[in-house]
């Protein structure tokens, strides 16, 4: 029986794109995508059914399945279909293709919104039916401009997301004002990054994975410590791929051209293909980018528009169905960002224009590959996942400003070469019915190793070391009851055992340390459900960083202690049909002994435990439909964070936590018209960013933020062509966008990270 969680009928519309499969699988999906209670008496046969594509309603959809099966779909309820026998005249009478006449419906009801599915909760649940802060990005092929994404694009569209600026493949996530420091040091990331089933970050930068044939993004908001382990204080940045279609070959191919004002032009292609190898059973999806983004920013008496960016990446993906309603998917990305130089200025109003004395280019190379076997036993439903995760981000910077800190005289060359690798294993079963609950068991290994050097003209010093092996052993649940009509209650917990090890070394010698730890990560929440178009819900969690060793600026290395973070969040959700959508949310959060990653005196970078922090926060957006073909979106978040005290009790003045503005806005207006046989949408969006500042040294306690920029697009589609404009930066404001670059002279000048200047994006796609 296919019975998804509390929902109301419907005989609006819903987009389908299932495969030919067992009938159980396409039913179920049908269920998970409207809503609607699927069910039937004792065992349903097993017998195949075709695929199902396009816009209908759960009648026509089922009808079509059903189709000359001799079974029939019966509304039993506002919010169910019962699956049983054709009557034996009618089976002798039906023509095979002739799809049994649609149930009668009920007409007076108001179809509300078409139901958004997220799996960021480990299990597919209807998007109104979790009681959390969720905000989640469609990336449908031929939306808006086209173009696209990376987690930049995403802040713009989602309220509470902030990512750093330090240029690509060197950035942090922040969500909600959960921000411990600027500086990329051996804290663990407060945002866990998730691709599919698998965790491909822990203490790395921000992969910064190009959004190519991805189905959304989903952002979940909160501690998620009881289904993510460690880390995750701030929630978690999920992206959903696209998955084969056993069915059907497509592919679609895009080629990108751009324009930076005062700099380069750029380039790029993408490549898109779906192929059932053994149709119904196997099939192969697979995606290839290659893009370089134009520089804009010269450096004086060196070279012009030196800041370029090479982007290049190789997804594959394969499905195969070895028996009915079993799947497995086996997945491995490829992608290689490469900077010929830095992003920061000395002035605020050179813009485009540098002093860096040598070239200071990045190289992120990220590698992953997962496995992912489900399908049904007995009345549960069981999820295998296995991946690994392979990420070296390596610069390089001009250290001369510290050369004499390291005993050395003259220029001076810092590099900087990481590597990251993440083993994770996780079991998990659910009911086959329903996404009520679930139980899980989890095993994780990440292991850090940092090298970094300075070097001049005769000589080379390693000047830091560190290695970090984290494991953790886990076991996890989470289930949904009833308590009163209309409210119910959802708990989860982690328990796991978290076993750290660190080695480090520097000048003045070699340290070590081992720390094992039993946690427990809680999580409850209220739902309540007035109507069929409105949730309100109340969450607790919590989530823990264990600590570790960070080279001090003292013989040795000192420890960092664990921190640990709650939050309570006062939520609303609303939907009226397709018209108006609306939410908000209230959030306090409790932050103790905050791990925050800090500059020493010679440049290099440590950790400590800051102080306890707070962080008091509202946050609201809505999306308005007031005619056809016209949506008008609003956001808004304002985080008043705060560090209540020092961990050694030392009064500052300046008591804000780092990085996170204190208000963000976002307002963007879309209408989409025709034009003879063509389809066009036209855009606008300005995006708000408050102030904010770089760190809680008092010495370094630079100021950012406080720009609009505002971007416009357009594109127009007919059959399988689509062309595509975006200007970016509309008015070529300026604006910094992150008050740091190079971490050896800031202390002896000013920096600054400025706005893209004004960049005109064209594509050309032709899908077949």
């Amino acid at each position: 029986m296919v019975s998804p969680s509390a929902a109301y009928a419907r005989e609006t519309e819903y987009r389908f794109d299932i495969p030919a499969g067992p009938v159980r699988a396409s039913l179920e999906k049908i269920s998970q995508t409207s809503g609607i209670s699927i069910g039937w008496p004792g065992d349903l046969p097993s017998f195949r059914v075709p695929a199902l594509r396009g816009s209908m309603s759960i009648s026509q959809a089922v009808g079509k399945l059903l189709a000359g099966s001799g079974w029939q779909a019966r509304r039993a309820g506002w919010s169910a279909f019962r699956i049983e026998r054709e009557p034996v005249s009618r089976r002798a009478s039906s023509h095979p293709s002739s799809p049994p006449p649609p149930a009668r419906t009920a007409t007076a009801v108001q179809p509300p919104a078409q139901d958004i599915i997220v799996t960021g909760h480990k299990r597919q649940q209807r998007l109104n039916d979790v009681p959390m802060s969720i905000s989640v990005v469609p990336l449908t092929q031929g939306t808006s401009d086209g173009l696209a994404m990376g987690s930049r694009e995403v802040t713009y569209e989602v309220d509470g997301l902030t990512l750093t600026n330090l240029g690509p493949g060197r950035n942090r996530q922040f969500i909600r004002g959960v921000a411990d420091s600027a500086f990329n040091g051996p804290s663990q990331s407060t945002v866990a990054v998730q691709l599919d089933e698998a965790r491909i970050t822990f203490d790395a930068p921000d992969p910064d994975l190009r959004l190519v044939d991805m189905e959304r993004i989903e952002v979940l908001k909160g501690p998620q410590g009881p289904l993510y382990g460690s880390g995750a204080l701030g929630g978690i940045y999920h992206m959903v791929t696209r998955k084969p279609d056993l069915s059907a070959p497509a592919g679609e191919i895009r080629a990108i051209g751009e324009a930076v004002d005062h700099g380069d032009l750029g380039w790029g292609g993408e490549v898109t293909f779906n192929l059932p190898v053994v149709t119904d059973r196997l099939g192969l999806r697979g995606v290839a980018y290659s893009v370089r983004a134009g520089g804009w920013i010269d450096n004086i008496g060196r070279n012009r528009n030196a800041n370029g960016t090479a982007t290049d990446g190789l997804r594959l993906a394969l499905r195969w169905q070895p028996a009915p309603e079993w799947t497995l998917d086996v997945a491995g990305a490829l992608q290689d960002i490469n900077s010929k130089d830095s992003q920061y200025v000395m002035a605020p109003e050179e813009t485009a224009r540098t002093n860096v004395r040598i070239p200071e280019p990045t190289d992120n190379d990220f590698k992953s590959l997962s496995a992912t076997l489900q399908g049904p036993v007995g009345a549960l439903k069981l999820l295998a996942t296995s991946s690994y995760v392979n990420h070296e981000v390596s610069y390089t910077l001009d250290s001369t400003d510290s050369s004499a800190d390291f005993g050395l005289s003259g220029a001076s060359r810092f590099d900087s070469d990481s590597k990251y690798t993440i083993i994770n294993h996780e079991l998990r079963l659910t009911p086959a019915a329903s996404s009520l609950w679930l139980i899980g068991v989890s095993y994780l290994h990440a292991h850090s190793h940092t090298i970094g050097t300075i070097e001049t003209a005769t000589d080379r010093l390693t000047v830091e070391a560190l290695d970090r092996y984290t494991t953790e052993f886990s076991v996890f649940g989470e289930g949904t009851i009833p308590l009163f009509d209309r409210l119910s209650a959802t708990a989860g917990a982690r328990l796991f055992r978290s076993i750290a090890e660190d080695e480090t070394s520097e000048q003045h010698g070699l340290s070590s340390d081992r720390v094992t730890k039993t946690i427990l990560s809680p999580s409850l929440s209220l739902a309540w459900t007035p109507n069929r178009q409105t949730l309100v819900y109340l969450r607790y969690a919590r989530a823990l960083r264990p600590g570790g060793l960070a080279p001090a600026d003292q013989p040795g290395a000192r420890r960092f202690e664990a921190d640990h973070l709650s939050t309570i969040d006062l939520g609303l959700r609303y939907a009226a049909a397709d018209r108006f959508t609306a939410n908000a949310s209230l959030f306090y959060t409790d932050w103790y002994h905050i791990q925050s990653d800090y500059l020493l005196a010679n440049g290099l970078i440590s950790t400590r435990n800051a102080g306890h922090g707070r962080i008091l926060g509202i946050e609201g957006s809505l999306e308005w439909k007031p005619a056809k073909g016209l949506q008008v979106t609003f956001g808004a978040t304002y985080t008043d964070a705060l560090l209540l005290s020092t961990e050694n009790k030392i009064a500052i003045d300046d008591r804000r936590l780092p990085v996170v503005p204190d208000l963000t806005a976002r307002l963007a207006v879309r209408y989409g018209f025709g034009v003879g046989p063509w389809k066009a949408d036209i855009g606008m969006q300005a995006n708000y960013v408050g102030k904010a500042r770089l760190t809680f040294d008092p010495d370094l306690d630079r100021q950012m933020g406080n720009y609009l920029p505002v971007s416009a697009s357009a594109t127009i589609a007919r059959d399988r062509l689509r062309l595509s404009v975006r200007l970016d930066n509309l008015f070529d404001i300026q604006g910094d966008t992150f008050a740091f670059g190079n971490q050896f002279s800031i202390m002896n000048s000013q920096q600054y990270t400025p706005l893209r200047p004004r960049t005109l994006t064209l594509s050309i796609a032709r899908s077949w």
